[in-house]
């Protein structure tokens, strides 16, 4: 995991301060557009994933729900906003391969051109076989994971996320969004907690093998699964 060095503290809060402009317009472009009303587009689609697969997952804005389940395959369900013309030209791609499924949630047109807006608000609620790998990289998304059993991969901005029945790895970052991890019973791993003014709190007994402002490396029972929190402000939650 890279440590925040003090060459890059400055750098990073400089990013935030023009993130956070960019987020409040994002907000304010949710309610209306200078270039037209907004309409709903749903979708609702199932895709094949093997036993073991990748779920991939990319979005800018809209809520994110994966829930892990008995089913052999997976169903998508989205909700997108945006104006209509944006609809048309920046799709929900979902592809299948040998390795499992990606979905792109702002695929452009060839031909689009638009520079003033190229995002489609994307709510997704997903249903998964619980033995998948999930990796989802979104922007200003909340994301939760629930009762997935594989490996999780989570990386945002400035959504909080929720993570619950993981039973391998774990890498979260997140830059101001806090961390929620709920662990199944008798887990054991080693927590990674690397962040500039965010604080840990667990519910669970853990052996701190050190521990600094900045950065704490502890252990749940015996170790072995590494789980790894990286935020820039975010707390983390362990429960």
């Amino acid at each position: 995991m890279t440590k925040l060095t003090t060459f890059a503290l400055p750098v990073l809060a400089g990013l935030l301060l023009l993130a956070a402009p960019a987020a409040a317009q994002n907000s304010r472009d949710r309610d209306r557009d200078d270039d037209g009303p907004k309409e709903t587009e749903r979708i609702d689609r199932t895709a094949q994933i093997r036993a073991g697969g990748e779920l991939k997952l990319k979005n800018f804005s809209g809520r994110v729900t994966i829930t892990g389940s008995n089913r052999a395959d997976l169903a998508v369900h989205a909700v997108r906003r945006a104006t209509r013309e944006r609809l048309q030209h920046i799709k929900l791609e979902i592809t299948e391969t040998g390795s499992g499924v990606t979905i792109e949630a702002n695929k452009k047109d060839g031909d689009w051109d638009e520079r003033n807006n190229n995002v489609v608000d994307t709510e997704f609620t997903i249903e998964a076989p619980a033995d998948i790998n999930v990796n989802v990289e979104v922007f200003s998304s909340d994301v939760e994971v629930k009762d997935v059993r594989g490996k999780q991969r989570v990386h945002t901005f400035s959504g909080d996320v929720d993570l619950s029945g993981g039973e391998k790895e774990i890498n979260v970052e997140t830059f101001s969004g806090g961390i929620d991890v709920r662990l199944v019973q008798g887990a054991s791993a080693s927590v990674d907690f690397d962040s500039f003014s965010g604080s840990i709190k667990s519910d669970i007994p853990m052996s701190y093998n050190s521990s600094s402002r900045r950065r704490v490396h502890a252990q749940i029972g015996a170790g072995g699964t590494d789980y790894n929190f990286k935020t820039f402000s975010g707390d983390l939650r362990i429960r």
